[in-house]
């Protein structure tokens, strides 16, 4: 059953309406409240703690509903969200009906058996009775109908509660473009090419729409049944923002004097000088050329960069706000991959005969018009997304530089409008707050904001022009208001506002600063996974004891060549000075299979994942492997002569040979540094990634060659199980708790002690707090981890003693299937 988790201000309030539901259903319900704070003096508030405790102890396998009053109860329902691993925050929905009527009403659905659709449907619609009586309006659907003669149809409603905006579309069309079959979409009598994000999105498919999709070709039904498993996943989207999606007004009257009205983007309070951002590109100018084909291939250079850039970005995203929100730029991809708009611009380029930037950018304008003319505000927010990749294209090929965000000291960035490129790149410690003359709530640089913790403020209007570099300016992010030249008044209220804003926050990362000991003692590292020095400070916040993975391939990748030794030991030493005396591993480059480097352009390989990767290109380039070798062992002695704690790693190793080669080189950098008198800690431990299955069974013999281990799941259960982490159709298999990827866990473990050498985790498992009792059980030193999953990991493995988890493990290990052992971890936490 889908279990029911009730949010309020009111402890009491709360707890009524749980006592109400508990007497309309059987027993079994999960059920939980989460009400009031801990403070005798103003009970009144919402803990984000406390309604992770209630999702968890409410928590089923069919999903869990979460039902909210007002106010911070959505804050700390979605910061409590975010604690959770992605597999769980896959089954929690955040609901808007009213507290009251929408739990009683759901608690009876779930109690028959209703699905979490449903369930959130019945909540959704439990004013219906009252609406009735004040004569509420029933809505009726739209026929729909068929694109193709001959096709196999597929007819589905849109379960998504923003439809599909881009980041579902996103994942509709790459899973189209999967196969060979003609597939389209209908929505009425609109209809549109299944493998082009931008008709797929403008369709304006909202919750509840009925679509049609058709498919001709000799894999059709292949392909209809993967849509149809997406489809059943809500469109892969957690569905979980709370987004204001009302038509955007763009007020220039302040309501008071001395203060400007606008949209509330991003809460929180923000109080600094102003920093004017305009960065304009060059007019376009049309000209007529000769030569097509040469502007066509100019073109294709230029979105092949834009291209390796956007991917590299989606990379940095994901290791800084989650795979979810970094998905923004896998629609961009797509967007710059479309079919129809590349041909749209072939034909202008063609047809007009004029220069590329000409035809690039008409179309480009062409399909962001399109989405502004759409009657949902939040599809006209896409438009934004449209122009980003466009400006991105357009940077290229006029050899423009987008200009930096790195502030010489913390300011308010002010705007006309920023791209999700823009707001991706923000460092939270510079740029204080944000606020822009267009733009919505529903923008995707106003969603990163908000998952950044930036106090954002946009559709103010174009007076924010006047303001000049320097001024003093103050913003509420949650009230979208701005006061230029703030008084001593406005100011006192801000900063005590601003205080309670970051206690919040604060006390949502208190517990992951406690150390992972169980109730017996045993003690677990939690470390924090990174990619670069901007990560610290975030891990040290929520927690992290150390550094298990720094992944050093983001300093390779959105650059025109390889960084030189010089730049690598100044980063490395950055990362271990902000370490301290904790521990730092830093992974050699680890490239190849989904991330190529932009300046190296290697013989195109039928199967990348299994062909030249990790270790295997970089003992074939000691040209790049050396240096990022000696710069490694350069910084684990600091300039001051300090020793970092630093511990270098090897991934992808497959034999004893292939590590026995790594070492040699290793050895060699030693010993030019020792000739050129430049000092490195000689006794660095060395360990390596086991990631691939012949590294498990040769663990013995490897423990024997190194100093650790550290289990790298992503990679491992997708060679162990024969499936392709990407693919829809065997996601069952691409799951790391597989039987027999548990099993390859436990062996790995038990060769490394018996050897006498730790052995940790940093794949995504690691992060997963419905695993960590499987984890401990299985005799893990320590687990590495994205740092918003380290203080939920932190309290299971504290609540709980270590021969507890290893009865859990043990019995884990007997079981057939990945659905079998996750349903057993989530009825030992309810115990």
């Amino acid at each position: 059953m889908v279990g029911i988790v009730i949010v309020s201000h009111s402890r009491n309030l709360a707890q009524g309406v749980l006592d109400l539901a508990q007497q309309m259903t059987p027993e079994t319900l999960p059920l939980a409240a989460a009400g009031g704070i801990d403070d005798p003096d103003n009970p009144i508030g919402t803990d984000a703690m406390r309604v992770l405790q209630a999702i968890e102890e409410a928590y089923s396998d069919d999903g869990v509903l979460v039902l909210m009053d007002l106010g911070s109860a959505l804050l700390s329902a979605e910061t409590a969200v975010e604690f959770l691993p992605e597999e769980k925050q896959a089954k929690v929905r955040l609901c808007s009906a009213p507290l009251v009527e929408g739990a009683l009403s759901a608690a009876v659905q779930s109690s028959v058996g209703g699905s979490l659709d449903a369930v959130y449907e019945e909540a959704m619609g439990a004013l219906g009775g009252k609406l009735a009586q004040l004569g509420g309006v029933e809505e009726t659907s739209t026929p729909t109908s068929s694109v193709l003669a001959n096709a196999l149809e597929l007819h589905l409603t849109v379960p998504n509660r923003l439809g599909l905006h881009a980041r579902p579309a996103a994942r509709f069309v790459a899973a189209a473009n999967r196969f060979a079959a003609d597939i389209r979409v209908a929505k009425g009598v609109q209809t549109a090419n299944a493998k082009s994000i931008n008709q797929v999105a403008t369709l304006g498919a909202r919750q509840g729409d009925e679509i049609v999709i058709t498919a001709v070709g000799k894999d059709a039904v292949d392909a209809l049944a993967a849509i149809r498993t997406l489809a059943d996943g809500n469109f892969g989207d957690v569905d979980e923002e709370q987004i204001d999606t009302a038509p955007l007004q763009l007020p220039d009257a302040a309501a008071t004097e001395g203060e400007w009205n606008g949209i509330p983007a991003s809460p929180g309070i923000a109080i600094g000088p102003v920093v004017q951002y305009r960065p304009r590109l060059p007019k376009v100018v049309t000209r007529t050329v000769t030569d097509s084909v040469a502007e066509w291939e100019r073109l294709q250079t230029a979105v092949a960069v834009a291209n390796n850039e956007i991917q590299a970005l989606y990379r940095q995203s994901v290791q800084r706000i989650g795979e979810a929100e970094a998905a923004i730029f896998e629609a961009h991809l797509l967007i710059l991959q479309d079919p129809d708009l590349l041909e749209r611009i072939h034909k202008a380029l063609f047809d007009k005969q004029i220069n590329a930037e000409a035809a690039w950018w008409q179309v480009i304008g062409e399909t962001a018009q399109q989405y502004r003319d759409m009657a949902d505000a939040y599809m006209q927010a896409r438009a934004a997304d449209v122009l980003d990749v466009g400006e991105r294209v357009l940077r290229q090929m006029l050899e423009v530089e987008r200009p930096s965000l790195n502030f010489a000291k913390p300011s308010i960035l002010v705007a006309a409008d920023l791209t999700p490129s823009d707001t991706a790149h923000m460092n939270p410690e510079k740029v204080l707050g944000i606020c822009t003359e267009r733009g919505g709530a529903t923008a995707h640089s106003a969603i990163l904001a908000r998952t950044l913790g930036i106090p954002a403020v946009v559709g103010l209007g174009d007076g924010l022009a006047a303001l000049t570099d320097g001024q003093m300016l103050a913003l509420d992010g949650a009230a979208g208001r701005i006061w230029p030249d703030p008084n001593y008044e406005i100011l006192a209220d801000l900063r005590a506002k601003r205080q309670v804003w970051l206690a919040e926050q604060l006390h949502a990362k208190a517990l992951g600063r406690q150390p992972a000991t169980t109730k017996d003692d045993h003690q677990v590292e939690i470390a924090a996974n990174i990619g670069g020095a901007h990560d610290t400070a975030v891990a040290l916040e929520y927690g992290a004891e150390g550094v298990g993975l720094f992944r050093t391939e983001f300093l390779f990748l959105e650059r025109n060549s390889a960084p030189t030794e010089d730049e690598q030991a100044a980063a490395y030493a950055q990362v271990a000075i902000a370490m301290g005396e904790r521990p730092l591993i830093i992974r050699t480059l680890d490239i190849g299979g989904d991330k190529p480097l932009p300046y190296f352009k290697p013989e195109p390989e039928d199967n990348p994942f299994l062909g030249w990767r990790g270790i295997r290109f970089c003992l074939d380039h000691p040209d790049i492997f050396m240096p990022q070798l000696r710069a490694i062992l350069r910084a684990s002695v600091l300039a001051d002569g300090t020793p970092a704690n630093i511990k270098i790693m090897f991934p992808m190793i497959g034999s004893v040979p292939e590590l026995q080669a790594a070492k040699a080189m290793l050895a060699q950098a030693q010993e030019a540094l020792r000739a050129d008198g430049i000092p490195f800690d000689t006794n660095m431990e060395v360990g390596i990634m086991v990631e691939v299955p012949s590294a498990v069974a040769l663990a013995d013999k490897l423990a024997a060659e190194v100093d650790f281990f550290s289990i790298g799941t992503n990679d491992l259960t997708q060679y162990v199980m024969a499936a392709d982490r990407g693919n829809t159709r065997v996601a069952d298999l691409a799951d790391a708790l597989q039987p027999a990827v548990l099993r390859n866990i436990q062996q790995t473990v038990q060769a490394g002690h018996t050897a006498g050498i730790w052995v940790g985790m940093c794949g995504e498992l690691a992060g997963s707090a419905l695993a960590a009792p499987l984890l401990l059980g299985l005799g893990l030193d320590e687990l590495s981890m994205s740092a918003p999953s380290i203080p939920a990991v932190k309290e299971v493995i504290r609540s709980m003693t270590l021969a507890e988890a290893q009865r859990v493990a043990s019995t884990a290990l007997t079981l057939d299937t990945a659905e079998e052992v996750k349903g057993y971890l989530a009825a030992q936490k309810k115990k």
